[in-house]
């Protein structure tokens, strides 16, 4: 096997982990800190911007900030959705490259973790509208009546999202099938 790919696996299974470890404590911290990293002076638009989603909202229905203690956790427990999601990625990542740094390539255990990783992208991209359903609502629940929202909307970054992770579990597909052919190959020897 080629050095580079274990060098490279050794250094992509590391970045993995990082996030991995990380992002749960950058999440906590963000709802937790009142709101203003998240939603800005909330005068104008306020957006809630993390890697799964923008939230976006005028400056008629942005929350009040600080946000009260209840509002940030509920926060935190919505954004637990996507980043529950995420993390599950991170892992299979973090096996499957922990694979490929051992030399071990074109076996079931690297094509069920590619699999596995296509199909919780999939699942977390499914889940985003109820995840954007539910933050809009904890993020306007103490508006006066009529200024409560709860929005669904679909990105462009889901969509993208949804070929990657299609493209991903048929390249777990494939690999699976050059799989079978080497091993058929190996036993006719």
């Amino acid at each position: 096997m080629d050095r580079r790919i274990q060098r490279f696996a050794k250094v992509f299974r590391a970045i993995f982990f990082a996030v991995f470890v990380l992002s749960p404590a950058v999440v906590a911290g963000l709802w937790l800190s009142g709101g203003e990293v998240l939603l800005g002076d909330g005068e104008a638009t306020a957006v809630i911007g993390q890697a799964w989603s923008n939230v976006s909202l005028d400056a008629a229905h942005a929350p009040a900030l600080p946000l009260p203690w209840g509002q940030r956790w509920l926060g935190l427990g919505v954004s637990l959705i996507p980043l529950g999601a995420t993390m599950l990625c991170l892992w299979w990542l973090v096996r499957l490259f922990s694979l490929f740094s051992a030399g071990e390539i074109f076996t079931g255990n690297t094509v069920r973790y590619i699999r596995r990783t296509g199909w919780t992208m999939l699942a977390g991209v499914a889940l985003m509208p109820v995840h954007e359903a539910l933050l809009t609502l904890v993020l306007t629940m103490h508006n006066p009546p009529g200024e409560r929202l709860i929005t669904i909307s679909l990105e462009s970054s889901e969509i993208r999202d949804l070929l990657i992770a299609g493209i991903i579990i048929l390249v777990s597909w494939i690999m699976d099938e050059g799989r079978k052919l080497r091993e058929a190959d190996e036993l006719t020897v």
